[in-house]
């Protein structure tokens, strides 16, 4: 969903980047999981919210102190996939991308979808081929089609 900047002042405010603020499902009241360091994930409750591109930020309940945000600044949050807003004809969500297997135009097999990554210019897939993982980005120019049901992405032959 998004990434917990630094914090925003002393009462427990935290900046933070949101992956696709566009399209925003977060609210006021609506339970976050944030990833730690050590893999584990801690539930938080969205106590205020402002969503305004680099100026975006979020309080969480409990959290009354810099020294609150200070704990989570850097982290990955993360919401239910039950919460996520509704999806028109043919659409998904870059998630749904993961563990789809990757084939050329010819059907040869490239790899295994391990994971997407968004950037403000472009969003990237990551696949594991037998000998390393590569990024692909995921554009028209790369991406020829998605088959949600049968679990296959098909790239086009791109060069490198």
């Amino acid at each position: 969903m998004g990434k917990l900047l630094k914090p925003r002042g002393l009462k427990g405010e935290l900046r933070l980047w949101i992956f696709n603020e566009v399209d925003s499902a977060l609210k006021t009241g609506m339970e976050v999981w944030v990833e730690l360091a050590d893999g584990e994930y801690s539930s938080h409750y969205i106590e205020t919210l402002e969503i305004c591109r680099e100026k975006s930020w979020i309080k969480f309940s409990g959290s009354s102190q810099r020294e609150d945000a200070d704990q989570l600044s850097g982290m990955t949050f993360l919401i239910s996939r039950d919460d996520f807003a509704p999806l028109k004809t043919k659409e998904f969500y870059l998630i749904d991308l993961i563990g789809c297997n990757v084939i050329d135009e010819n059907r040869d097999s490239i790899g295994l979808i391990v994971d997407t990554m968004s950037f403000p210019a472009q969003n990237l897939i990551v696949v594991e081929t037998k000998k390393k993982e590569v990024l692909i980005p995921f554009v028209d120019a790369h991406v020829s089609f998605f088959d949600k049901k049968e679990n296959i992405l098909i790239v086009k032959d791109v060069e490198g």
